[in-house]
């Protein structure tokens, strides 16, 4: 923005624009939104995390997918689907599931968690950037036994793989269909 009166778009060359009308009509092209409103909006979040992942088995992509994973059910509770029988069984399933209780521990605090990657491949003393992606995907490396994952919440060491596949399901019965 160049005051009230002009913005600045880029493009090949910049250029000023005074008429009003056109400014708007740009600025509006110009602008993408990113939409969270809806129960649906979060579960594409959670396909997004679990995806993630995929690519990349970190704690921050381990904590987004299990902040995602616990606060979709707010998001549930406070849309109009609450009131349907299905959501209502969704939601008394989801309460009682035990990663979600997990999902709830880790995002109030209650308990740490670590992510291990077993890597041999990685020199001694070795600290991976977590800031890049894999040259491939974890997933891929885990399935080829090249690499080993653990998801350890206080005493308990689950698989990273089980647990965000698990978790996406018990959502994707009552989310996948568009």
């Amino acid at each position: 923005m160049c005051g009230k009166d002009f913005v600045l778009i880029y493009s090949k060359s910049a250029q000023l624009v005074r008429d009003p009308g056109l400014r708007n009509k740009l600025e509006a092209a110009m602008k993408a939104t990113h939409d969270f409103q809806t129960p649906r909006n979060i579960f594409e979040k959670l396909i997004r995390d679990y995806e993630h992942l995929d690519r990349l088995v970190s704690g921050d992509a381990m904590f987004n997918f299990v902040s995602t994973a616990y606060h979709f059910q707010e998001w549930i509770k406070n849309s109009p689907l609450k009131t349907s029988e299905p959501v209502k069984r969704l939601l008394r399933k989801t309460a009682s599931h035990k990663y979600i209780k997990l999902c709830k521990d880790i995002v109030t605090a209650k308990k740490n968690y670590q992510v291990i990657i077993d890597d041999p491949s990685l020199p001694e003393g070795h600290e991976i950037d977590f800031t890049k992606f894999p040259s491939t995907f974890d997933k891929f490396s885990y399935e080829k036994g090249d690499k080993n994952f653990v998801f350890k919440v206080g005493d308990e060491e689950i698989d990273p793989f089980q647990f965000k596949e698990e978790i996406l399901q018990l959502y994707s019965t009552y989310f996948q269909v568009k």
